[in-house]
């Protein structure tokens, strides 16, 4: 019975990475940073503000940005999720390695 839990736990992980590394790829697709609206003459311009090399920069994106926005928005949860799960990796690899230990030691 314990084994079975052990089992799924270790499946579970690798699940967990296989999620990760997907997570990680697609993150490389999409643009990082924020938009930043300037208000010229009445008239909305949208900008790409992000970091390169240490300094931050920016893009122009026009004046609209529906797309840029949605992929933003993408992006930001992908990396909440990320972390969720790097998190859930982690407390499982500890509670895998505890057992490893308790087992070694009989």
């Amino acid at each position: 019975m314990i084994w079975e839990k052990v089992k799924m736990l270790e499946e579970r992980v690798e699940k967990i990475k296989k999620e990760i590394e997907d997570m990680e790829r697609e993150l490389e697709t999409l643009p990082t940073g924020h938009l930043e609206v300037k208000k010229i003459n009445g008239n909305y311009y949208y900008y790409l503000r992000y970091w390169e090399d240490g300094k931050l920069k920016s893009k122009y994106i026009g004046r609209v940005a529906k797309d840029i926005k949605d992929k933003l928005a993408k992006a930001e949860d992908l990396r909440r999720k990320l972390s969720q799960l790097k998190e859930e990796e982690k407390r499982i690899v500890n509670i895998l390695n505890k057992i490893e230990k308790i087992v070694s030691n009989y």
